[in-house]
């Protein structure tokens, strides 16, 4: 079992999504003793955010009147990678806390990448593989003093829901408490 795990919270230790995230990658290589994690903390080692001239490369939809320079070249082989890393990966454990009523920027910086490659790279590489199970952390998103905090949730679960259907995948848990969690890596140990 390949697993990535992926947080980006910039609140550190304090973070309630890092520690779910934290908890659910320890379960699952408890229960699959021969399972690999890669660690990313997009708050730690933030991506830049996409560039029109990166989005345009990635997309694959150059204007050659834009000069092809040396940290374009690897802004684009490093959004190949974190694709790559995502692609490999039987589970993705990510944390997705509400920020400001959003994703946090690092992790919308993560998405713009892999969104844009995906959609560039669907014709020519045919079908994906739909086996990829998303541990999806939205914990940490309560708004103090605000009355509809769950309508909030709610869009801003349905969005992340979206943009993980258009990247192929199929299995999805949506994690906002430690409850959530122990159902969701029950499932998994009985699958």
């Amino acid at each position: 079992m390949n697993i990535l795990h992926i947080d980006s919270c910039a609140l550190g230790d304090h973070s309630t999504s890092r520690q779910m995230t934290s908890a659910a990658t320890a379960a699952l290589t408890a229960a699959h003793e021969q399972a690999t994690v890669l660690y990313r903390d997009l708050a730690a080692s933030p991506l830049s955010h996409a560039s029109g001239p990166l989005l345009q490369v990635i997309s694959q939809r150059w204007d050659a009147d834009i000069p092809m320079n040396a940290e374009l070249r690897a802004e684009a082989l490093q959004s190949v990678s974190l694709l790559q890393e995502f692609d490999e990966a039987d589970v993705v454990v990510l944390g997705a806390p509400m920020h400001n009523f959003s994703v946090p920027s690092t992790l919308k910086a993560w998405m713009d990448r892999l969104l844009e490659l995906r959609a560039a790279t669907a014709i020519a590489l045919g079908p994906r593989r739909n086996d990829v199970h998303v541990v999806l952390v939205t914990a940490g998103c309560g708004m103090l003093g605000l009355e509809p905090a769950e309508e909030l949730m709610h869009h801003h679960e349905s969005q992340l829901r979206a943009a993980f259907r258009h990247l192929g995948i199929q299995h999805l848990d949506m994690v906002r408490q430690l409850a959530d969690l122990q159902q969701v890596l029950e499932f998994k140990r009985a699958a």
